[in-house]
């Protein structure tokens, strides 16, 4: 008695399988989702490393800029603390928008920004000339405002030189989608 008389579930087998009748290629369904399911793992990809590289430029642009408007701020601070003396012929408090003064040896110093070019410029230039005449030198690029605001030693705003106790230095930085301001309170020693 053959196996396939005792179970009726078995087939004799005659050799040829029913799919490989038809040839060993794909049928164009299976070819258009290989295709389809390729196509959307594959602009999956793409957006996920666009994010990557959007991220990464936003990263580079924020390092850049933190970079150059701290060590601008550290250089005016360090020149500020050096500052003469708290009248008329060292320091000049007219302006919010550039800082004049001389430093302990004589020399003029003078904070400023270039609008056309948005940078933090240092010129040699003290309270009696106007500033970026002499030996302007860039301190950091993408700025867009530079502020100095005057404090008595209560804690009050003042435009008196004489009264002068703290001058707070503010920057504000752009770079590609990037902005961020910075401050800094400085008493210079001689005041």
């Amino acid at each position: 008695m053959s196996l396939s008389a005792k179970n009726p579930r078995i087939r004799p087998c005659h050799g040829i399988h029913p799919r490989a009748r038809r040839g060993a290629g794909f049928t164009l369904v299976e070819m258009v989702l290989v295709i389809m399911l390729a196509g959307i793992i594959f602009s999956l990809g793409s957006v996920m490393l666009g994010k990557v590289f959007s991220s990464y430029a936003f990263k580079r642009d924020t390092t850049d800029a933190d970079w150059q408007a701290k060590v601008a701020l550290e250089r005016a601070t360090r020149e500020l603390r050096a500052a003469r003396s708290a009248t008329a012929a060292d320091l000049d408090v007219a302006s919010g928008t550039q800082l004049r003064f001389v430093d302990t040896d004589g020399n003029g110093v003078c904070f400023y920004r270039d609008a056309a070019a948005n940078r933090i410029m240092r010129s040699a230039d003290g309270p009696t000339t106007a500033c970026g005449t002499t030996s302007p030198q860039p301190l950091a690029d993408n700025i867009t405002s530079l502020t100095f605001s005057y404090w008595d030693n209560t804690g009050a705003a003042t435009a008196v030189v004489a009264s002068v106790y703290y001058i707070t230095l503010g920057i504000t930085v752009v770079d590609g989608s990037y902005s961020a301001s910075f401050r800094a309170n400085v008493r210079p020693r001689n005041f």
